[in-house]
C-alpha cells in the first residue's frame, strides 16, 4: 500500500473513532446512558464466576495508570537509546497525551460510576470514558508506529486492551459506553498525533506501511 492511500485510510479511520467518541458522548449527556449500557453489564454479572473474578482483578491492576504510564517511559526511553527520538516523542504525545484527555472529557462530561451491584473493586471517580481502557487503547495504537517489523507482539497490546476494557465492564465500574468511548478517544488521539507529524515529514508512517 502506497504512503498517500495508507495515510488517507488513517484519516479515515481516526474521522471513525472521533465519531463515536462524539456519539457515546451526546448520549450520555443528554440520556445519562446508552440503551444498551445497563442490559450488557447485568448480562456480564450473570456470568460471574470467581475465576473470571480474579481474571477481572488481574487486568484492572495490570491496566492501571502506573504500569501503561511505566510501559510507556520505558518504551520511549529504548527508542531514545537506538536512536529513533522523533519516534519516541510521537510515541509519548500520543500516549501520554490521551492520558490527560482522559481527565480533561471526565470532568467536563462528569458522569457517576455504575450502581447495579456492589463491585469487588469500587471506583469513585468519574466514569466517562474509562480511563483503563483508553490508557491501554493508546498504548497499543502507539506501539503500532514504533514496531512495524514485530507484528506479531504488536497484536498482544489490543488483545491486551479489549480485555481490561471488558474487565472493567464485568466488575461493574464501567458501562460499555464508557469503554467504548475510551477506546475510540485513545485510538483518535493517537493517530491524530502521527498524521499531523506525517505532514511535515513521513519516516514514521512509511515505516509503518513497510
Amino acid at each position: 500500500m502506497g504512503v498517500v492511500a495508507f495515510r488517507r485510510r488513517l484519516w479515515l479511520l481516526a474521522g471513525l473513532a472521533w465519531g463515536i467518541l462524539g456519539s457515546m458522548a451526546a448520549l450520555v449527556v443528554r440520556f445519562g446512558q446508552a440503551s444498551v449500557d445497563e442490559p450488557l453489564l447485568l448480562a456480564l454479572h450473570r456470568h460471574a464466576t470467581p475465576a473470571l473474578d480474579g481474571l477481572a482483578i488481574f487486568f484492572t491492576i495490570a491496566g492501571n495508570t502506573w504500569p501503561v504510564a511505566a510501559a510507556g517511559v520505558l518504551t520511549a526511553a529504548a527508542l531514545v537509546w537506538a536512536g529513533r527520538r522523533r519516534d519516541a516523542w510521537l510515541f509519548a504525545a500520543g500516549l501520554g497525551g490521551s492520558m490527560l484527555l482522559t481527565q480533561v472529557i471526565k470532568y467536563a462530561v462528569q458522569r457517576p460510576r455504575p450502581a447495579l451491584w456492589l463491585s469487588l473493586r469500587p471506583e469513585h471517580t468519574f466514569s466517562f470514558p474509562s480511563g483503563h481502557a483508553m490508557d491501554t487503547a493508546a498504548l497499543a495504537t502507539a506501539l503500532f508506529f514504533v514496531l512495524p517489523r514485530h507484528r506479531r507482539l504488536w497484536a498482544l497490546a489490543p488483545l491486551f486492551a479489549l480485555s481490561v476494557g471488558m474487565a472493567r465492564m464485568y466488575l461493574g465500574v464501567h458501562y460499555p459506553s464508557d469503554v467504548l468511548a475510551g477506546w475510540s478517544s485513545a485510538v483518535g488521539w493517537v493517530l491524530l498525533v502521527q498524521l499531523v507529524a506525517a505532514s511535515r515529514a513521513q519516516p514514521t508512517l512509511v515505516a509503518a506501511v513497510d
